[in-house]
């Protein structure tokens, strides 16, 4: 998967995205411009690309701070057939601005996005079609080990997707990692379908596992 097949559906939804930014949230104007700069697009092809790999359908998927969802999003639901992706942002500007930019998997139901910190809430929100079987955590760097929310949420252990960097120059690079095993590891993931290692466009390490 080297890029998204774009199409008029999903060039309506992204430009009535940046009208809803522009409009009524233009504080985050800045933030969202950053988030589709092409480095966020390459780290997220690559999940897609991997995780194909593995499987071409999943049921039921928590995407833990998802950010605004524009890229994976339409890589969860256009391209590997999630029928339901559920994005949980502890900012709730993110949270309203990801359901623009999924404005027609919100409307068909097939996205949902809450303003929510998984390692305080009590419980995932969005159970309804069964177990979450994919977990993903595309900025780990940003919280704490995935361990405490897998044990917190999950009986059954979904297939985690997780990726971080070992970059600390920004502040809220809170967590990062040295390398694909530690990131496996904070998370205690044993059974690992893919571990790698990944330099992005603008020369950063980005790091990826995917397993239980």
């Amino acid at each position: 998967m080297d890029y998204i097949k774009l199409t008029p559906k999903i060039s309506d939804d992204w430009s009535r995205g940046n009208h809803y930014v522009t409009k009524e949230i233009p504080w985050a104007a800045e933030r969202v411009r950053i988030s589709m700069n092409s480095v966020q697009l390459e780290s997220k092809l690559w999940l897609g690309s991997e995780l194909k790999k593995i499987s071409d359908s999943f049921n039921s998927v928590a995407v833990i701070g998802g950010w605004y969802m524009h890229f994976l999003g339409y890589i969860l639901i256009d391209e590997l057939n999630c029928k339901l992706v559920c994005n949980y942002e502890i900012d709730r500007d993110a949270v309203l601005i990801s359901k623009k930019f999924n404005r027609r998997h919100n409307k068909n139901k097939k996205y949902k996005s809450y303003e929510a910190n998984l390692f305080m809430a009590d419980e995932l929100r969005e159970k309804k079609s069964g177990e979450v079987d994919l977990l993903i955590n595309t900025s780990c760097e940003h919280m704490y080990h995935m361990k405490y929310i897998l044990g917190k949420h999950f009986v059954n252990r979904p297939l985690c997707v997780l990726q971080s960097t070992d970059y600390e120059d920004y502040d809220d690079h809170i967590n990062c990692v040295s390398s694909p095993d530690e990131l496996a590891d904070q998370a205690g993931l044993v059974d690992l379908y893919y571990s790698g290692t990944k330099v992005l466009g603008n020369g950063m390490n980005r790091f990826m596992v995917i397993g239980k």
